[in-house]
């Protein structure tokens, strides 16, 4: 029947080739790949969509992003091909969408194809009646399945139109119920967010660490929530599932050992084999879960990745301006001209033996597990049997030799075509990765880092934030494309990061005011009525576009919107941003909702436990922001007061006074490690106090040598009370968690 359909349609089609489509002009590198396509492509917007009304054609959406190996393969075999393109300029209007510009309709667009298919992925093409209700989904599929579909498909509109809008109806009202559901108001207490976390254990992968089998995706929302509530409760378990998937990932072929960084999932259970793309938001995502392990345990292998992932950011993806570029590809050009997926990154033996001298190549064949005739196309990506110190101790070799011994093959590889870089400036993802230098520079003493989130920041500042509100997009000098939900909350987390990390002897409130300047602009955005409580989850966009409004709830390549929001609320209240608090009547609109699909929507669980809690990390603030606490591994505890305020000593001269007091596992620390406090007359007491202003440091026992060291980690309990000339703030009791090693001073 197909065959019958498709001879017909082939022989009703003119002749005649369609003239150049209209993505030449576009912004978008993603567009430009497919501008030369024989397809009469539009972008997505009213040209497009009004023309489909007016012939009464199916639209047919493809939904890519320029780094997508499979993209640039059906964009080879199908939509540059002529019969393809006849097919599908004779009977649907054709529209390109690049995901990473508008990800409320890409969001949109894959939930279809994942609602009737049950799985979805890049190419995604969704048709649709010329209404816009979608009615068949499907990735992607070689030329010769993907024209019978076409011929399939023109065949059924022209024969039962309105069957086809019926299906497209009813789909669509599915869809809009499940893209903006009513509030499911629920308060979530510290104990059900939890046995949440736990629940999650059940999806572990026992062999290899990560959940599922392949594809295989580092999930970053869920290992950031695994290590959040291992610290407030001590679950060594939680801590270890987060430990076997980041090693997990370290050891495997997922990882860059060269180059470092990550690529943006495996295809097998291993970590092995991976889509060779790597993608911004990876590199902040995996290298702050790094971070916040590092820093609950002291795992230097976790620093080492973490560490060599942002300088692979720094190096590779930091445009000149300041802002950090998008992706670079899958594929790369090989001798004769033709692209390949992982060309960049694979290796054979003989070219291991050509990059290093003969007696250290034999040890890195071994190492990495480079074979003739490797699985990947022939091919071998190295991967690690053990962590790099392991590794490199069991092929007798230092950390230094083999770090080496990287670095020559690295420098071997940059002799290779290298891949497309996207230089789209995506907000978002900068959002993230500005987080994450921030938290870095001060966990690893690597100003480098700091300056590095600092210049991006102030690029989005200067360039990205015109009068009319955030752009998500920069690119060849323009800033494009109306920001959404996720932009404003991550920049938002950002600028939150920045003054969390600020060094001492800088002003720590000059990222402040544009943070809350953020939040005002985002509640007016996205919130349904922006002059009351924020009582249903905000939505992605400022304005509906297809299939309607949209709240987004689930993580994709980043946590949710709604979570990053909540987050970015829950931070600016504790600082003493606006009263009433904005963050817990969001929180209550998104509990129930986020105890549906834990898997999903970890951003959320996270988010909503900061909200009850108070963050995790290795920095805590008293409300109000009055007072700064710094914990990590090797060094002191550190307090810093804000000028204008000050703590009571640890011995205060009034014993009625709150002391400050550090203990670990419920045993103060000696009198000794205190600093020598000052002595001054306050115009509240005719008596001198015993005083802490400016910054304090205390030395930490070692945690390894601690009488105790009990498998829920060693809780550091921090009592403090803020006093200004005029008021003293409620005492605080502010707690870290950590494990061995983490407690050692330097």
């Amino acid at each position: 029947m197909r065959i019958l359909i498709l001879l017909l349609c082939l022989a009703l089609m003119p002749l005649q080739v369609a003239a150049g489509n209209r993505l030449a002009g576009a912004a978008s590198p993603y567009l430009r790949q497919h501008a030369d396509n024989p397809v009469n492509w539009y972008p997505w917007g009213e040209e497009a969509l009004a023309l489909a009304r007016k012939e009464g054609k199916p639209i047919y959406v493809s939904v890519g992003y320029s780094a997508c190996h499979w993209c640039h393969v059906m964009e080879e075999e199908s939509f540059s091909d002529q019969e393809v393109a006849d097919l599908l300029n004779a009977h649907f209007i054709a529209i390109k969408i690049d995901r990473e510009e508008r990800p409320d309709l890409d969001e949109k667009f894959i939930i279809v194809t994942s609602m009737l298919n049950g799985s979805a992925g890049w190419p995604n093409g969704v048709f649709l009646t010329p209404e816009g209700d979608p009615f068949f989904g499907s990735g992607y599929m070689p030329k010769a399945e993907f024209l019978d579909l076409l011929a399939e498909i023109a065949g059924l509109w022209r024969e039962d139109p309105e069957g086809l809008r019926a299906r497209g109806y009813t789909i669509s009202m599915k869809l809009r119920a499940y893209l903006a559901p009513p509030a499911d108001a629920r308060e979530l207490s510290r104990s059900e967010i939890l046995d949440l976390a736990r629940a999650l254990l059940e999806d572990l992968d026992p062999f290899n660490g990560g959940f599922g089998t392949a594809p295989k995706f580092p999930r970053e929302p869920v290992l950031l929530f695994l290590l959040d509530q291992a610290e407030r409760s001590g679950d060594p378990e939680l801590l270890e599932a987060a430990r076997e998937s980041l090693d997990g990932m370290i050891r495997g072929g997922i990882h860059d050992h060269l180059g470092g960084g990550f690529h943006r999932y495996a295809t097998d259970p291993e970590w092995h084999i991976p889509h060779f793309e790597k993608m911004l938001y990876n590199q902040a995502l995996i290298a702050r879960a790094l971070l916040r392990s590092h820093a609950l345990t002291g795992n230097a292998a976790h620093a080492r990745a973490a560490r060599r992932a942002l300088d692979f950011a720094l190096r590779e993806m930091q445009a000149p301006g300041g802002g950090f570029y998008a992706a670079l590809d899958a594929d790369s050009y090989i001798p004769g001209g033709r692209k390949e997926e992982g060309a960049f990154y694979t290796w054979t033996p003989d070219e291991i033996r050509a990059a290093l001298p003969p007696d250290v190549a034999e040890s890195a064949i071994a190492l990495f597990g480079v074979e003739e005739n490797g699985p990947f196309e022939g091919r071998s990506v190295l991967r690690l049997s053990a962590l790099p110190q392991e590794a490199a101790g069991e092929a007798g070799l230092s950390l230094d030799q083999f770090d080496s011994m990287l670095e020559m093959l690295r420098a071997a590889r940059e002799t290779r075509p290298r891949p497309f870089r996207d230089e789209k400036i995506v907000l978002a993802w900068n959002g993230g990765m500005i987080a994450t230098l921030a938290e870095a520079g001060w966990l690893l003493d690597r100003p480098d880092y700091t300056e590095a989130a600092e210049k991006a920041a102030r690029f989005i500042l200067a360039r990205m934030w015109p009068e009319g509100g955030l752009r998500r997009i920069w690119i060849e000098g323009a800033a494009s494309t109306e920001a959404q939900l996720a932009d404003y909350a991550a920049f938002g987390n950002a600028l939150i990061a920045l003054h969390a990390f600020a060094p001492a002897d800088q002003g720590k409130d000059k990222w402040l005011p544009h943070a809350e300047r953020l939040a005002d602009e985002m509640i007016r955005r996205f919130a349904d009525d922006p002059d009351r409580p924020l009582s249903q989850p905000l939505r992605m966009r400022h304005k509906p576009s297809a299939l309607g409004l949209f709240r987004p709830l689930d993580d994709t390549e980043i946590p949710s919107g709604n979570a990053l929001a909540l987050s970015f609320l829950a931070a600016l209240d504790r600082l003493g941003g606006k009263a009433p608090p904005r963050a817990r009547p969001l929180a209550l609109a998104l509990g129930g909702a986020a105890s549906r699909d834990p898997m999903e929507r970890a951003g959320l669980l996270k988010a909503i436990a900061a909200v009850n809690g108070g963050e995790t990390g290795p920095v805590r603030f008293s409300p109000g922001g009055a007072v700064r606490v710094m914990a990590a591994p090797g060094k002191p505890l550190v307090l810093d007061i804000r000028p204008g305020w000050h703590m009571n000593a640890h011995r205060p001269l009034d014993s009625d006074l709150i002391a400050t007091t550090v203990s670990i596992d419920g045993k103060p620390l000696a009198a000794d490690v205190y600093p020598r406090p000052l002595l001054r007359r306050l115009g509240f007491s005719p008596e001198p106090l015993a005083l802490y202003e400016g910054r304090l440091s205390i030395p930490l026992p070692d945690g390894k040598n601690m009488e105790t060291d009990p498998g829920q980690g060693h809780e550091i309990a921090v009592t403090i009370q803020a006093c200004n000339d005029r008021i003293c703030l409620p005492p605080e009791v502010i707690t870290f968690r950590r494990w061995g090693a983490a407690l050692s001073p330097r």
